[in-house]
């Protein structure tokens, strides 16, 4: 697999190999996982590391994870590290998988905290176009409320989502987790 470019001067490159580890789940429950640490790199700076981990209980969830040597980064970005995780869910045909389509916004100290967009529109002007057309290249199969993509029993209601292929690229989730959660921090340090 090659690198996989999320707009200009940020790329999402694929892990060497898959690891052992055991942890925390998304829902809190310990367990064993299988993971593969994405390396995002933003030119000039140092590389972020998403790991998407998936659980021997069934669960798969992406997060940021500090280096083991951390370089000077900006406040926003040191507290993002290894705070903000993102399910990855099964639709009821277990082929599709589906992620809420929330960004990262800030309060007025700093503290990035998770917002949930109403619109595509919102979503673009979060993370940029361009980006997300990146992301959904890679086997998104369309951005929408849930109870229209997901669940098919509510038009127009839920929380916005991303909808990935069963074939979907191997990075498709770890792109779509880094230009919705982890650019728009970048964007607001000044790194894109």
């Amino acid at each position: 697999m090659s690198e996989i470019e999320l707009g200009k001067d940020i790329v999402l490159t694929p892990p060497d190999r898959l690891f052992t580890v055991h942890g925390v789940t998304f829902t809190k429950e310990r367990s064993k996982g299988v993971t593969e640490d994405w390396t995002l790199t933003v030119n000039g700076r140092p590389d972020i590391t998403v790991r998407d981990v998936t659980w021997e209980t069934g669960e798969r969830d992406l997060r940021t994870v500090m280096p083991e040597q951390v370089p000077g980064m900006p406040r926003e970005m040191a507290k993002f590290y290894e705070r903000r995780r993102a399910g990855i869910y099964y639709c009821d045909d277990q082929d599709h998988t589906w992620m809420t389509a929330r960004t990262i916004a800030f309060q007025g100290d700093g503290w990035p905290i998770h917002r949930p967009m109403k619109t595509l529109d919102d979503v673009d002007d979060v993370c940029g176009e361009d980006r997300i057309r990146a992301a959904c290249q890679l086997g998104i199969a369309d951005i929408g409320h849930k109870g229209e993509i997901i669940t098919g029993d509510r038009p127009g209601k839920g929380e916005l989502c991303a909808l990935f292929e069963p074939e979907c690229d191997r990075g498709a989730h770890a792109a779509f987790y880094a230009v919705t959660r982890i650019v728009p921090v970048l964007r607001r340090i000044g790194w894109v």
